[in-house]
Formats: C-alpha cells, structure tokens, sequence
C-alpha cells in the first residue's frame, strides 16, 4: 500500500512538470484550435524567413477580472520557418494588465490636466499597463518531436515603444480575444 501511494505521487508530480505536450506544424496549421495572431518576415530584400505565432484558443483563461485590473493566460506558439531551420517553440504567457495605464486613459487625463501632447506620449511610451511573465513549453520540429531547449521563465513589462512591438500586439489580443475590446480603448476616469 505504501508503494502504491509513492507511484501515485510520482506520478502526481511528473504530470504537474511537465511542460507542454508536443506539437506539430500540421495541427497548428489544420486544428481550429489554434489562431494565427501575428506573422512577421524579415524588412531585407531576399530574406526567405518568416515567423508566425499562434495562439492556443483552449487555453485562454482569464486568471483575473477586477476592473481595472485584468490578468489572461494563455498559450502562444512561435514558428520559425527559413531555409534553414524549422522550429515551433511554445510559451505559456501569463499577461497582467491595469487599464489606468492604457493610451485612452492616459489620454483622457492628459486632457483634463490640459497636459502637452508631447507629455501625454511620453507617458504612453514609458508606461503601457502591461506586464508579461513568459515560461517555456517546449521547442519542437515540425513533425512534433521535442528539441532541447533551457528558456528561463521571463517577466517584464510590455511596452509600446519597442522597435519589435510583437510581444505588445501578442498581449493586445490575448485581451480582444477574453473581453472583444482592446485593452488600449479602456478609459478609466
């Protein structure tokens, strides 16, 4: 009877490290499960790369909804195609937001404080409500078989500002998807 408790918390604990299942490029492809939410292809003539991000519409869960504070978690998969390499590699994306921070409700306070646009920019550049924490579910080939990969969970704010806004769009619509609005059209008064 021991043994058998031991074998189940083995198991138990094997189950809750393991940290996604395998995925191929034909279930991103074909499944309506997963939605393609953004593609990007390198600005340089001849470049014969791409890479797309799927999201896992299973997976969206709002973790948290006290206006105005919002939290969505979800699973995102970013496939790298080139001639080269051809790689799918999976995040869970956990993404915090506090709608006293988005552009319309930095704007409207802007306004009431009768601010300079400039100062109202700034704001929106320096600080966009959102805040992500990214944790690793795997690389996989194309064909579904695991590849090593030692990503560190990551958690940083999301910003408007940066030259690669992909990560800021990602975020935008894991929240168009939980609530059919984007986050930057809240205002809070």
């Amino acid at each position: 009877m021991k043994l058998k408790g031991i074998v189940i918390g083995l198991a138990m604990a094997l189950a809750f490290t393991m940290t996604g299942q395998a995925i191929s490029i034909e279930e991103l492809q074909s499944s309506p499960q997963f939605k393609v939410i953004h593609e990007s292809r390198p600005d340089v003539p001849g470049a014969d790369e791409r890479t797309t991000w799927y999201l896992d519409t299973g997976t969206l869960e709002v973790l948290e909804y006290a206006p105005p504070v919002y939290k969505i978690k979800a699973h995102v998969y970013n496939v790298y195609q080139s001639p080269r390499k051809h790689v799918i590699y999976g995040d869970s994306w956990i993404v915090t937001y506090d709608a006293r921070q988005s552009l319309a409700s930095q704007v409207y306070r802007a306004k009431q404080n009768r601010a300079s646009l400039t100062t109202a920019i700034q704001s929106a550049q320096s600080a966009s409500g959102m805040e992500g924490l990214e944790q690793d579910l795997g690389g996989f080939s194309f064909d579904g078989t695991p590849l090593p990969r030692q990503k560190a969970a990551s958690k940083r704010a999301i910003l408007r500002t940066q030259l690669n806004t992909t990560r800021y769009d990602i975020a935008d619509i894991l929240f168009y998807e939980a609530y059919h609005m984007h986050f930057d059209d809240i205002v809070v008064k």
